[in-house]
């Protein structure tokens, strides 16, 4: 895949294949970022499967607590989304074996789309996320430590925290105080969206990989 395939792209899972170096946060973030848009579909036991997965990504739960919560999960080879049972969620969302993989992260959004009414939009939307979280992976930005500013770092970290992205305009015009000179980080900020956990401008200014 190319960057100007990357950019316009409505495939998730060839963007995924394109990824070198995807790590294992933001793809298991990515998974639920999925999950939690059929989040009405889900039953209470789907829901505790995104939550753990999530706080496992960001270190806040280890394996066991992540593999407890189904102890017997379907085997990830098995690529049948008819059951639509939220078994699927707690291996979509994460971890095959207790080890994040790109196999994981694809039955999360083959899953989660083959769970609407409207498949190819669902992969649309997917894309946008991956751009969202991975960026322009052909293109990586530097981050100057001059634009973390604790006004920068308050407003990412409340927008993390509360799952709202609401305030990224307002995350643009603390970068641009800053010192912020580059367009992609503005325009990032200052876009549409979607913005879920793990988008690239806001780990950059909390300092999360």
């Amino acid at each position: 895949m190319t960057e100007a395939e990357w950019l316009v792209s409505e495939n998730p899972d060839a963007m995924l294949n394109a990824l070198t170096s995807p790590g294992q946060r933001k793809g298991i973030l990515f998974a639920c970022a999925c999950c939690h848009r059929i989040a009405s579909t889900l039953t209470a036991f789907g829901s505790q499967a995104i939550a753990v997965a999530e706080r496992f990504a960001d270190g806040h739960a280890n394996v066991e607590e992540l593999l407890a919560i189904n102890p017997s999960p379907p085997k990830i080879t098995l690529w049948d989304y008819s059951d639509r049972s939220d078994s699927g969620a707690a291996v979509a969302c994460a971890v095959d074996g207790g080890e994040a993989s790109r196999r994981g992260w694809k039955r999360a959004n083959q899953w989660a789309a083959m769970a609407t009414t409207n498949v190819p939009a669902e992969w649309r939307t997917q894309a946008n996320l991956l751009r969202d979280i991975f960026g322009n992976p052909f293109r990586p930005v530097t981050f100057s430590l001059s634009w973390r500013t604790s006004t920068a770092v308050a407003l990412a970290s409340g927008m993390y925290e509360s799952r709202d992205f609401s305030a990224m305009p307002i995350l643009a015009d603390a970068l641009q105080d800053a010192g912020c000179d580059r367009a992609e980080v503005l325009e990032h900020c200052q876009g549409d969206g979607p913005h879920v956990r793990g988008c690239w401008v806001v780990d950059l200014v909390l300092g999360r990989e």
